[in-house]
């Protein structure tokens, strides 16, 4: 038996985030996520489909590169709610509950 263990240095960084949907469906699927930094913007939308009778995870994983965070990520919720965050750093997994209505702010998701 070999146990195989990836040792790579790099310095990029990622942000992974969770959508926890409240008006729209508990797993946010469907939710549209644009992610925008010094280098570009990219988007994703949350979704579990994967391939023939498999599902993936629901979260939505972003490679920010040589960037240490996010100047903004714009969600699209189901439900029709807009939801603006900025500034919010990298080489985390991010926590976002679906507000009431709509939200523009500069606070960092818990």
């Amino acid at each position: 038996m070999h146990v195989l263990h990836n040792a790579t240095q790099n310095k990029n960084h990622w942000m992974t985030l969770e959508l926890v949907g409240h008006r729209s469906n508990r797993d946010a699927i469907g939710a549209e996520v644009k992610l925008v930094t010094a280098k570009g913007v990219q988007w994703a939308t949350v979704t579990t489909a994967g391939s023939y009778l498999s599902s993936s995870d629901k979260r939505v994983h972003f490679g920010l590169g040589s960037e240490a965070a996010g100047r903004s990520i714009e969600i699209h919720w189901p439900s029709g709610i807009r939801q603006i965050l900025s500034d919010v750093r990298g080489d985390q997994i991010v926590k976002i509950d679906e507000p009431q209505a709509n939200v523009t702010g500069k606070s960092q998701p818990k």
